[in-house]
């Protein structure tokens, strides 16, 4: 088997931006069978010579009763697939039964689930005897006051399904745990980021301090055969709102090196024997810390950036393992460049009156990129409003690290402009 010709399913398509991975596994020559939810918009993928077929199959949030249903849409279609994979995170749980229940190469099940919760991910951990942050599911105030009891301050509500720390917010003080329990439950009522069907749950967690990393590996029969770091700019604290990124990392090799190290030992632990996985750590004043485990690709454009800086293409590299054929990796040993990656958040709660972004020229790949996220005119929610509205998301290549933090400087000198309401209604 190769990957030019054969039939590889995709379950759950992600949002619009994940488009140009599609397109990157066409370009390989694999016929592509997207599933989604009916009125998707991949289905436009088809009309555009991206896949070969789009099939609509009802999401419920339950991967025990959704992979039997994509099983059945493929089986009624006469669709019969060479691998089966997915770039989206709420669809691993999915996939990975689909593939079981088809006999095609993929991880276990138990693994892939491990890995979606944020609670399962840290009992396998605490039940390894790998260092685990102390978390509990809360279900209401009382429970998150129990919790705080047990875990102390400072801690993190999060939800226990979620992604792209969309509801993820620190706490500090007992007083403020009503309020927050609420904040939270209202950010994932109205997100369009994560829809969560019906898992609502929350952790109650240990806070950790240090510096976080983006760890994505690339396995093959259950050893690692690629690792790459990238570096996370602080966080937006209380809320935990990422600001952007470098690869490579310009922190303490031999911390960094502990942290990769407990990465890969994590998802062995679990079970994971094949594919590319996304792995959140932190160097932390106790050691090496795991933030989450993610049974797919890192999100945004993390598959640019690992190419551009080591050669590797992370979309090929899964499309591989999916298949059951053998990696062709030939990793820089050393970083060919540097990609500096910053969101930009709007500053104020308001409307968006102008977004200004100036032209640099970059010194490598993948050269000026600028995803913009709002469009002028926009009501946008600002620092006030503790999850701030993201603007844009803007990555630049460069010689190295310190270079790329100079051009991407360079392009956002001008900040955005936003009017609140108050001086509106004044006008």
């Amino acid at each position: 088997m190769s990957v030019e010709g054969a039939t590889v399913v995709v379950v759950g398509a992600g949002y619009p931006g994940k488009r140009r991975i599609y397109e990157r596994m066409a370009s390989f020559g694999a016929q592509l069978v997207i599933v989604d939810e009916p009125g998707h918009w991949s289905k436009q993928l088809v009309d555009d010579g991206v896949a070969a077929e789009w099939l609509p199959v009802p999401v419920t949030g339950d991967p025990d009763a959704d992979a039997p249903a994509v099983v059945g849409a493929l089986a009624a279609a006469q669709v019969r697939p060479d691998g089966v994979l997915t770039f989206w995170e709420e669809c691993p749980p999915i996939a990975a039964r689909v593939a079981a229940a088809l006999g095609l190469p993929g991880n276990p099940v138990a693994a892939v689930d491990a890995a979606r919760s944020k609670l399962r991910t840290r009992e396998a951990s605490e039940a390894a005897g790998l260092p685990t942050p102390r978390a509990q599911r809360v279900q209401s105030v009382d429970e998150l006051y129990a919790a705080a009891a047990d875990i102390r301050f400072p801690a993190v509500v999060k939800p226990e399904f979620g992604h792209s720390q969309v509801g993820c917010i620190r706490v500090d003080e007992l007083e403020s745990l009503p309020e927050i329990y609420w904040l939270v439950r209202k950010e994932l009522g109205s997100t369009r980021v994560v829809n969560l069907h019906s898992r609502t749950d929350l952790l109650f967690e240990e806070y950790l301090d240090g510096v976080e990393f983006d760890i994505d590996l690339v396995l093959e029969d259950g050893e690692c055969v690629f690792s790459s770091v990238s570096q996370q700019l602080p966080t937006h604290e209380p809320s935990f709102q990422e600001t952007g990124l470098h690869c490579p990392h310009d922190h303490d090799a031999k911390a960094v090196r502990r942290l990769v190290e407990l990465s890969v030992q994590t998802v062995q632990t679990f079970g994971f024997v094949r594919g590319v996985l996304h792995v959140e750590g932190k160097c932390t004043s106790k050691g090496p810390r795991i933030v989450e485990v993610n049974a797919r690709m890192g999100g945004g454009r993390i598959h640019q950036i690992v190419e551009a800086v080591w050669g590797v293409d992370l979309i090929e590299a899964h499309l591989r393992a999916a298949l059951g054929l053998r990696q062709q990796l030939t990793p820089s040993r050393k970083p060919r460049c540097a990609v500096m990656n910053v969101l930009v958040y709007a500053p104020a709660t308001g409307r968006l009156e102008a977004l200004p972004l100036a032209e640099v020229t970059p010194e490598a790949d993948p050269g000026l990129l600028i995803d913009r996220a709002a469009k002028i005119g926009q009501e946008v929610d600002g620092p006030d409003r503790i999850f701030s509205t993201v603007l844009a998301d803007v990555y630049v290549g460069a010689k190295n690290v310190r270079r790329g933090r100079s051009l991407i400087a360079e392009v956002l000198r001008d900040p955005p402009v936003v009017t609140p309401r108050h001086l509106r209604l004044r006008a």
